[in-house]
């Protein structure tokens, strides 16, 4: 790792097959006056520096080491999700390397930890980038990290290939060096709308929309807004709040006042999405649904903590892979029996994300030039088409369902959106039926109407 200190004022600059090296602290910084033979010592010393590092650069090449950064929240309130990728690119690492590699050459990937902080995730991912020299980036859970992310990779030209976060305006910037696997949030609420469309009586009367403050709540609440209103229903409640609310009875009272048929919610958190149903159950808002968009309301947590309170609720999101798909099944399985819990929406993308940069790592023309072979990856990135366990992948530049214009989004994301219900402690499928796990509750007959 470049710049590590270590005891006794040394700092370790590199390393190769051969060991570390070291320099002394304030050898290349000291404020004495130099004679001649001491400016000399000095050059040869920045010559052996500049060697060392040119050996370390050329033998890590030369040992096959291929490297992948993935800034996540890996400390902090997101560090379950960083957990979860982490397991997800950990199996499909020790997958790939067990078959040999790239071409012969190991995969590696570099976690760095953003703690769930705008600012952070662009200073982490310009170290990987220019500190430990990744050939290629994914990650970064929440849409605000990767919207910087998404900043600094196109800024010094390094492929990013998004994994999970949605905020359509990661791919909506124009950015030839970004990638997007996963559907955009505004895709987020497709299921669901087809849900409502094609079931007779499913039309809500009335809606009430909450949702977070974030990019992520904002692009799917203003997405299924959007829709509702050009079915005509009433929007009654239109209600935006900070992450890591501490009491939504406030909120909860002005929405039981308006007494929707259906409750839309978005959280990117975890805790906001358990305390938004809890509140809102134990207040008595009534709606025929309660409908929630991934982020908190797709992980275990909400069974777990919620218990009986979160039967039948409702959550139209990015899918898991088709479950009934034998390729998919067979990973669940593998998943299970290597973490002992099944694999959801953020495990599967992860773990797909690893296999679609191999494959393009693998057809791209690496010659050991950072620059050039990150431009080969780019290339190679435009030509995938290719089936993982999250489903169909091949990117493409098209427009999303509120207009925006999308470049090098999986142009399958509008098929990977599916409505998902917690039955008994699992979030399961329900709409659209080819991808069904049960048959659909609703009206909720948990709710005293």
């Amino acid at each position: 790792m470049l710049g590590r200190k270590e005891g006794g004022g040394r700092r370790i600059i590199g390393k190769n097959r051969w060991g570390w090296f070291y320099l002394k602290r304030g050898l290349l910084n000291s404020s004495i006056r130099l004679g001649k033979e001491d400016v000399m010592r000095k050059s040869f010393i920045l010559v052996l520096v500049a060697l060392f590092l040119t050996l370390m650069t050329v033998s890590a090449f030369a040992q096959g080491t291929l490297k992948i950064g993935a800034p996540q929240p890996m400390t902090g309130p997101d560090a379950p999700f960083g957990s979860k990728f982490q397991k997800a690119y950990g199996l499909a690492l020790e997958e790939i390397n067990a078959k040999g590699g790239i071409n012969g050459k190991k995969l590696e990937i570099v976690i760095e930890d953003h703690q769930a902080k705008n600012p952070l995730a662009a200073t982490v991912t310009e170290k990987l980038i220019t500190q430990y020299k990744v050939l290629a980036l994914t990650g970064g859970r929440a849409s605000g990290q990767a919207v910087e992310i998404a900043s600094v990779a196109q800024r010094l030209k390094t492929p990013y290939v998004v994994d999970h976060p949605s905020a359509d305006i990661i791919t909506s910037k124009g950015f030839e060096w970004i990638y997007r696997n996963n559907p955009t949030g505004s895709i987020y609420p497709q299921a669901f709308n087809k849900f409502i469309s094609d079931v007779p009586g499913a039309m809500p009367k009335s809606a009430s929309v909450v949702y977070d403050n974030t990019v992520f709540g904002k692009t799917i609440a203003n997405s299924a807004m959007v829709f509702l209103k050009s079915k005509n229903v009433p929007i009654v409640n239109d209600e935006a709040y900070p992450v890591n609310t501490l009491d939504f009875k406030p909120l909860m009272t002005k929405v039981k006042a308006q007494n929707p048929d259906f409750l839309l919610m978005v959280a990117v958190s975890t805790t906001d999405a358990i305390l938004l149903t809890r509140q809102a159950k134990e207040m008595g808002v009534a709606p025929r649904a309660f409908v929630g968009f991934g982020g908190g309301f797709g992980v275990a947590d909400i069974a777990t903590e919620l218990g009986p309170l979160s039967e039948n609720v409702f959550s139209s999101a990015a899918w898991s892979g088709n479950p009934n798909d034998p390729a998919t099944n067979a990973f669940y399985k593998k998943f299970y029996d290597k973490y002992k819990f099944y694999p959801k929406e953020h495990e599967v993308e992860g773990y797909a994300v690893i296999y679609i940069i191999a494959d393009a790592l693998k057809r791209a023309k690496l010659a050991g030039k950072l620059e050039g072979d990150r431009e080969a990856i780019r290339q190679a990135l435009l030509k995938t088409d290719m089936t993982t366990v999250f489903g169909k992948v091949k990117f493409g530049n098209y427009k999303g369902p509120l207009g925006d214009q999308y470049t090098n989004q999986n142009i399958y994301s509008p098929d990977h959106s599916v409505l998902a219900q917690w039955r008994g402690g699992k979030l399961l499928n329900v709409w659209p039926k080819a991808n069904a796990e049960i048959d659909v509750v609703f009206p909720d007959n948990t709710v005293k109407r």
